[in-house]
């Protein structure tokens, strides 16, 4: 055996115990996530009397990770938003729109009153049967892809939406509003999340033309395989200016929750 050769075979032998150790490490943090995952579900079952957690099916529905962490998580991080903009006590039904299987749903309920003003609407008519056959939940509702809303005119105090005009077309989004100024209250708020035009810079997810098409029309639309994965993009000039046609804008931040930009809208008294 020559030099090179034994240098050689030293290498492969060493590549392949660095691929072997990463594969013990990969496995070692596989166990202690889901090691983790069984405790955080215990606490919360010793706290609540239930855990809540829907099949993996559903969770990807609503994300692109099938993690317990990561569905309780992104819940508590909208929930929390959803009471520094309504309160813990709101004043009337408030309508989760785009519920899925009750990611915030389930932080939410840890407030007495938001249980009794909580109603949710979604799509996904598998979510809405999981939430309704294994926890009971009267307050949720199947909606359409288009308007109207399963609910009168004028209806609710308030209105949040996580992550569900990013996947509808920029074309409806002017309908979509209109929609929720027509169940709302005199007076109440909505709090929506938008794509917005800083997700235009990933080349990977939008081309040269979508971007030329963003640029002319202050909008883009990516179609993408699986459960509602279109990607919406608006930008600010185009939203806000559909949105103070119908409603008094109190705030538009981009990047405002995680990636997304966010707006928060009130209807006029009259």
């Amino acid at each position: 055996m020559n030099v090179p050769d034994f240098i050689q075979k030293a290498r492969r032998g060493s590549k392949s115990a660095q691929a072997a150790e990463v594969r013990r490490d990969v496995g070692d943090q596989a166990k202690q996530i889901a090691q983790l995952e069984r405790l955080v579900g215990e606490l919360l079952t010793e706290q609540r009397g239930y855990v809540f957690l829907p099949p993996v099916e559903l969770r990807l529905h609503v994300g692109a990770r099938e993690s317990a962490a990561n569905f309780w998580n992104q819940g508590r991080d909208s929930s929390r938003r959803v009471i520094e903009v309504f309160g813990e006590s709101p004043e009337g039904p408030v309508l989760d729109w785009g519920c899925g299987s009750g990611r915030t749903l389930y932080w939410l309920f840890a407030h007495e009153a938001w249980r009794a003003c909580y109603r949710g609407c979604d799509v996904d008519a598998k979510a809405i049967s999981w939430l309704i056959k294994r926890h009971g939940m009267t307050s949720v509702s199947k909606c359409a892809d288009l308007p109207p809303l399963p609910y009168p005119d004028g209806h609710f105090a308030g209105l949040f939406s996580f992550s569900v005009l990013t996947h509808i077309h920029p074309d409806r989004h002017e309908l979509w509003f209109r929609e929720i100024h027509r169940v709302l209250k005199p007076g109440a708020r909505a709090y929506l999340t938008i794509n917005g035009e800083s997700h235009m810079a990933d080349p990977q997810a939008f081309s040269k033309a979508d971007r030329e098409r963003f640029a002319a029309a202050g909008a883009a639309f990516v179609a993408h395989e699986g459960h509602y994965k279109d990607a919406a993009v608006v930008g600010q000039d185009r939203t806000v200016g559909l949105l103070s046609q119908l409603f008094e804008v109190e705030s538009y931040r981009p990047g405002g929750y995680h990636q997304l930009d966010d707006v928060i809208v009130r209807k006029a008294l009259r």
